[in-house]
């Protein structure tokens, strides 16, 4: 039984106990609305030597957006500390190997909002002295030491020694062996010395190949292995896999290839294991556009791609369109035949042949309504990866007819309108074309670039109604900048010389006769969504021109998810004739003095696009500097369209 002091001592001690407890909880309490606090500001104090934008790219701890919409990001503390170690990570890659990286909370006059400081100690900077090797007699030293990412007088970045080891194997795999390969460092104060340790082993050659596809298949083997680089008893080559994986791709006929190399130490052979699925041979494509002048566009097209099991594809499509009053404009249908080995080699032939006709409304003061009838014939072959050259002979016969639709003409007018354009004319075409592309998506490109280089020559031996030679030269980048930018820009040049005899295609009235001699579709015009905005598609001139320049430049911001603003300028014109050309027209100028026919177009503009996978649907605002004889100057023309500009 407890004496009245020790009850009191005991019940002393209670409290005790539970006021500890108590402030135990509160602490615990003040500490966790931390975690529910948002982020205002993150600063890096102490940072010298390394770009702020490099270590902020691989924070987890962010600010809140500066737009009113943009949401508040909560302050983690799993975040911030996860973040100090990335810090010294980033830090380690520069050769600073000491750094150290704290960090603190700073409250805000907002106590709902914090700043998180990161407090760095950069440290000195470690430098490569010496790289050496061990083990390599198979492979120039000299040639081995290009290919490495660690190099005497380097800042010291740990992550050399991965990256290196497999830049070395895979330069051995590109030689017939299989090496095993070490890296090592010494640290001796700020100097550093990498030493890689090779065992290179026997020299392999490439055994059988084996091929197999899941279920079964419709492709025949052969047409499988044609597509190889891997041949039986050659030195075994990585790069040759690795090739022969994209070339089954690029055939079209298989959704899914999977090569394993089977590496065979007693008989000095790699046996490659080789497993396709074949994608399905038919399909059906249905899509739908709209531009300046075709306001409604669609299109059609049903395929196979292994006609007969020979790995032939065929396909028959359709196209229409409509303008904006939806009157018709275009119809076309068409039937092609490709073979992808032409003549034994890996040339791909295209047969097409082609039904069109089309209403062109594009002068006011007539309709001229065509129909084309057309064959084609082209090789395709590939110049390296990247490269293909195309050479192709077309021939198109054409009957056209004249509605004249302005009231005012005069009777004598309308005879010699009507008199002059050729009733009906055929070309024919022979076109050599190059094309190299590094782009890395042709729909939402973000990066590389692409340049076209087109010339043709129609008539002269080729007979036909029209003669002429044509060149053009297409070129466009894209720049990848900071927060997911891109800068794009093109620039597009092309000339037009026509010879031999010299018939009129369309109506002389307001066309040079030069011009006259060339047919309607073959002709430069430009304007429209796609080349010089504000403008109506094909609208400058709407007669057309011999002689082309365009550029474009567009800066592409992401503004949340896939919507973004496009910022522009474009700038252009297509010439009845090379003399028109005179240096003072490509002077920008804000004037309301109208232009006239040879001079510049500029044109600037912005607008709202939201990217979807088959490409980014877009609503253009553009104004002119200078007025035309149809539209005001500083006036925003708006359009619509589905896909990039360029």
């Amino acid at each position: 039984m407890l004496h009245r002091p020790d009850a009191r001592r005991v019940a002393a001690a209670a409290l005790a106990a539970l006021a500890l407890a108590a402030l135990r909880s509160a602490g615990a309490q003040e500490g966790f609305p931390a975690e529910l606090k948002t982020v205002a500001r993150v600063d890096l104090e102490g940072r010298r030597r390394v770009s702020a934008a490099e270590i902020r790219a691989v924070l987890k701890t962010r600010a809140g957006g500066r737009w009113p919409w943009s949401a508040r990001v909560p302050l983690r503390l799993d975040f911030v500390r996860a973040d100090t170690a990335s810090i010294a990570a980033v830090y380690r890659r520069h050769g600073h190997l000491d750094a150290r990286v704290a960090f603190r909370i700073e409250p805000r006059r907002d106590p709902s909002e914090a700043r998180v400081v990161f407090a760095i100690s950069e440290g000195a900077r470690s430098a490569i002295r010496s790289v050496s090797f061990s083990g390599v007699t198979a492979y120039p030293e000299r040639e081995l030491r290009r290919r490495l990412y660690a190099r005497p007088g380097r800042a010291f970045n740990p992550s050399y020694l991965a990256v290196d080891t497999l830049r070395i194997a895979a330069a051995y795999q590109d030689r017939g062996y299989l090496p095993s390969v070490s890296a090592a460092a010494a640290r001796e104060s700020l100097a550093v010395d990498v030493r890689y340790d090779v065992a290179e082993g026997r020299l392999y050659r490439f055994g059988e190949v084996a091929v197999s596809a899941p279920g079964g298949g419709r492709v025949a083997e052969r047409y499988v292995r044609r597509e190889l680089l891997v041949r039986p008893g050659d030195v075994f080559r990585q790069p040759r896999i690795e090739r022969s994986i994209e070339r089954l791709y690029e055939s079209g006929l298989f959704s899914q290839v999977q090569a394993t190399p089977r590496p065979d130490s007693g008989r000095g052979v790699v046996d490659v294991e080789l497993r396709v699925r074949e994608r399905a041979a038919r399909w059906v494509d249905l899509g739908v556009g709209s531009g300046t002048a075709e306001r409604f566009r669609s299109t059609v097209q049903w395929g196979n791609r292994n006609l007969g099991r020979r790995a032939l594809q065929g396909a028959v499509g359709g196209r229409a369109a409509l303008d904006g009053n939806a009157r018709f404009l275009l119809a076309r249908g068409e039937a092609s035949l490709l073979e992808p080995w032409l003549v034994g080699t890996r040339t791909r032939g295209l047969l097409t042949a082609s039904l069109e006709r089309r209403d062109n409304r594009e002068d006011p003061r007539w309709l001229i309504r065509q129909r084309f009838r057309g064959v084609s014939m082209a090789a395709e072959r590939q110049l390296g990866r990247f490269a293909r050259l195309t050479l192709a002979q077309e021939n198109a016969w054409v009957r056209q007819s004249l509605e004249l639709l302005d009231p005012a003409l005069s009777g004598a007018t309308r005879d010699s309108i009507e008199g002059v354009a050729v009733p009906r004319y055929t070309t024919h075409r022979v076109r050599l074309a190059v094309e190299r592309d590094l782009r890395d998506s042709p729909f939402l490109t973000t990066r590389g670039s692409i340049q076209n280089l087109v010339f043709e020559v129609a008539g002269g031996p080729l007979r036909g109604t029209s003669s002429f030679s044509k060149g053009e030269f297409v070129s466009s980048w894209y720049t990848p900048l900071r927060g997911n930018a891109v800068l794009a820009a093109r620039v597009r040049a092309g000339a037009i010389d026509p010879f031999g005899r010299p018939p009129a295609f369309t109506p002389s009235a307001g066309v040079d006769p030069q011009v006259a001699r060339v047919p309607l579709e073959d002709r430069f015009r430009i304007g429209g969504v796609n080349s010089i905005r504000g403008y109506n598609d094909n609208a400058i001139p709407a007669g057309g021109g011999l002689a082309l320049l365009q550029a474009n430049v567009e800066l592409r911001l992401p503004v949340a998810g896939p919507l973004g603003l496009e910022f522009y300028v474009d700038a252009g014109n297509a010439w009845a004739r090379f003399e028109q050309i005179r240096a003072e027209a490509f002077l920008p100028e804000v004037s309301h003095v109208a232009l006239d026919d040879a001079d510049v177009r500029y044109v600037f503009g912005l607008g709202p696009r939201l990217d979807l996978p088959i490409g980014p649907v877009r609503l253009d605002f553009t104004w002119s500097l200078r007025p035309t004889r149809d539209r005001a100057a500083l006036v925003a023309e708006p359009q619509f369209a589905i896909g990039p500009s360029f």
